[in-house]
């Protein structure tokens, strides 16, 4: 449990603002720690072990996730395609994963330029952390806007 506690403590005290890598490395040290001492380990470099192990798989799982692909590609897509009706699909053959891009209108709001989309995710989760996992399908509506500077934002009108 101390162990646990120092790995904790240190993620907080080094960087409070989180992101997914490091939710994925306490995630995968909490899982992997937990799965050594159901086995009855009771050596605390083992378990030191098993909680390092743990949080460079999970903060290597969720720093590679499928959701970055999508975000990638949604933004290369808002940023390359036509005026009109497009559609971009992606897959992740390593983990069945994919997505599919549509936007339907181009238009201008002000000085910003704005698209209608609807972006259909289907990613299932293929590790165990524990609370985050599962499959995530599901399909948005919305409307992006392109300001000035290029970046791209949900516009709520």
């Amino acid at each position: 449990m101390r162990i646990i506690l120092l790995i904790l403590i240190s993620i907080l005290i080094t960087n409070c603002t989180a992101n997914r890598s490091h939710i994925g490395a306490v995630g995968g040290s909490i899982t992997t720690t937990g799965a050594c001492v159901s086995m009855s380990v009771d050596n605390p470099y083992v378990i030191a072990g098993c909680a390092l192990t743990g949080a460079f798989a999970g903060a290597e799982i969720m720093y590679n996730s499928d959701y970055d692909v999508h975000n990638a590609v949604f933004v290369d897509h808002l940023n390359t395609s036509p005026k009109g009706s497009a559609y971009t699909n992606w897959y992740n053959s390593k983990t069945g994963n994919s997505g599919i891009i549509h936007t339907t209108n181009s238009y201008l709001k002000g000085p910003m330029k704005c698209k209608d989309y609807s972006a259909t995710v289907d990613i299932t989760n293929n590790w165990p952390l524990i609370g985050v996992g599962g499959e995530n399908r599901n399909t948005i509506f919305g409307v992006a806007c392109q300001k000035p500077d290029g970046q791209w934002i949900e516009y709520k009108g």
